[in-house]
């Protein structure tokens, strides 16, 4: 084996948690910070508590929110295309027989 290819290892490594609780084990670090420990985690005390780190639950809602929009400007813009071609289809006449018959009418008036 290769000598001091190994990373350094120290056995009085801190685990600091964001609620306070903190232990030590052996890691390449000296000190270590985690967001949730055995002490707070839902799993291992029974409680359902909600992590929200960096507002994810709020630019998430937010997200919801644009797509709701942006789905409602979408069905808009169809509606209003669908509305668009059949007022155009409506008012063009294809054939001359409907050409003559929209001028006879358009002079009896």
């Amino acid at each position: 084996m290769k000598d001091k290819i190994h990373p350094k290892t120290y056995n009085n490594c801190v685990v600091t948690c964001a609620c306070g609780n903190s232990f030590e084990t052996i890691s390449t670090q000296q000190n270590i910070s985690v967001e949730i420990c055995s002490m707070c985690h839902p799993f291992y005390t029974g409680q359902q508590k909600y992590v929200d780190t960096e507002g994810r639950i709020d630019k998430f809602k937010k997200k919801q929110v644009v797509t709701e929009q942006l789905k409602k400007l979408k069905e808009d813009s169809k509606n209003t295309k669908k509305a668009r071609s059949a007022n155009k289809i409506e008012s063009k006449n294809s054939t001359l027989k409907e050409l003559l018959e929209q001028a006879r009418k358009d002079q009896s008036l």
